[in-house]
């Protein structure tokens, strides 16, 4: 649980009680379109509240044995959207929410007081929903005999729904995030500088991911609330890992936030709405993270375009991509004129050929219940089994791209056997 302190110094200009415009995009990754296999991830909008929005992110895990996980995903953007709306009624219910702001942050005051309702009403009314749509799923669908050999013997019937979430929901004063499993969470300043409120997850480290279909889902769900009248921020991203996989270099956050924060100065959101296609589609080429990758950009109505500008007139060396529109992808809120499209200044991509994961099943030896904070309290197992053989095709990266960082190797992951990808480039 995290919140940024309410008596922080502003940054930008004041924005906190403006409404937000989402932009969406979903590419199906060049990896799941080597073997076949659909875009697992999903994207859902809604209104929340009278004047807020709400976006919903989620990656559906690529291996076999989660069979279902596109449709694990699905309703888990669904769910996650309607349990948000519900919050946001709660919320603009009660009119000490948007009074005076007590300067305590995450001690005390409303920062504090939503922080507990997303911790005490959000995330279980989610994990709890999404358990019941999935098994209102297999009653109405049971398995097929084909499906029933990619289950393996004991799996619970959401491992096969397996995805993760990423939830960004923008009220008047206030911006509460939750998230599940790996992607990113990107805030925007008006300067250029990153946020990352939600808090890092240890247990992921490249190689597994937490999930919706996890042993624990409550207790790995990360949170966090920013109060948007004293911390403006112009754009929030959420991403699933399939973007960031996509970079070459470990901090682009950084460099994105500088990017964007540019762009919306220099540009209107019609401009902006025809190029986030490309990026999406982008990083999910064998260009990139190969990976399905889908964005949701929240953008503040405050974050105005002052003048039209050209991208690289800044002297910026970066590499221009062009805007193609790509039949996988999802439209985004704000319609673009077809020839207002532009290019668009990106860092290049690294090629991303990671070796196939290797599946980590955590067995605990204390009771299920009993899950303190720290891991050093808990005994586990760490039991390797070898991931099952998956036909792909191989790109070998041209010999002036720019070679991959360590750390993103073995990109997929699984935790407690319930998160494991097996699309070596990255892919869910």
């Amino acid at each position: 649980m995290t919140t940024v302190p309410a008596g922080g110094p502003p940054a930008g200009p004041a924005g906190g009680s403006q409404p937000w415009v989402v932009l969406t995009a979903s590419e199906r990754g060049a990896s799941h379109v080597a073997v076949k296999s659909p875009n697992q991830d999903a994207v859902a909008t809604e209104r929340a509240g009278a004047s807020g929005v709400v976006a919903a992110v989620a990656d559906g895990h690529g291996h076999s044995r989660h069979l279902r996980s596109a449709r694990g995903s699905r309703l888990a953007v669904k769910i996650g959207c309607q349990v948000a709306q519900e919050l946001a009624d709660r919320i603009e219910a009660d009119s000490t929410f948007s009074a005076q702001r007590t300067p305590d942050g995450a001690a005390g005051g409303q920062a504090g007081e939503i922080a507990r309702l997303a911790e005490e009403f959000l995330v279980p009314a989610i994990v709890g929903r999404w358990r019941d749509a999935v098994l209102a799923d297999v009653k109405a669908d049971p398995f097929t005999a084909a499906e029933q050999d990619l289950r393996h013997s004991g799996d619970d019937a959401v491992i096969a729904y397996g995805s993760t979430l990423l939830l960004g929901i923008a009220l008047p004063g206030w911006l509460i995030l939750a998230q599940i499993g790996d992607g990113d969470v990107v805030g925007v300043r008006a300067d250029g500088r990153p946020v990352q409120p939600v808090p890092d997850d240890p247990q992921l480290d490249g190689l597994v991911t937490t999930s919706l279909c996890g042993a624990e889902p409550r207790s790995d769900f990360r949170t966090a609330v920013v109060d948007t009248a004293q911390q403006p921020l112009v754009a929030l991203l959420l991403a699933t890992d399939g973007y960031g996989n996509a970079q070459v270099v470990e901090e682009w956050k950084g460099a994105f936030s500088k990017d964007l924060a540019w762009m919306l100065a220099e540009r209107d959101l019609q401009w902006l709405a025809g190029q986030l296609p490309a990026w999406a589609a982008r990083c999910a080429s064998s260009d990139g993270s190969a990976d399905d990758t889908t964005v949701a950009l929240l953008v503040s109505s405050a974050a105005t375009p002052s003048r039209a500008g050209r991208p690289g007139d800044d002297g910026s060396e970066e590499t221009t991509i062009p805007a193609v529109p790509h039949v996988n992808t999802v439209p985004a809120n704000v319609p673009a004129e077809p020839h207002s499209i532009e290019p668009v200044t990106m860092r290049q991509l690294a090629h991303r050929s990671a070796p196939e994961p290797v599946i980590l099943e955590r067995v605990a030896t204390a009771p299920a219940h009993h899950r303190p904070a720290s891991h050093g309290h808990e005994t586990t197992e760490l039991v390797s089994h070898e991931p099952e053989t998956t036909e792909l095709v191989s790109h070998e990266p041209a010999t002036n791209e720019i070679p991959k960082l360590p750390h993103h190797q073995g990109n997929e992951e699984s935790r407690d056997g319930r998160g494991r990808d097996d699309h070596g480039s990255g892919g869910r």
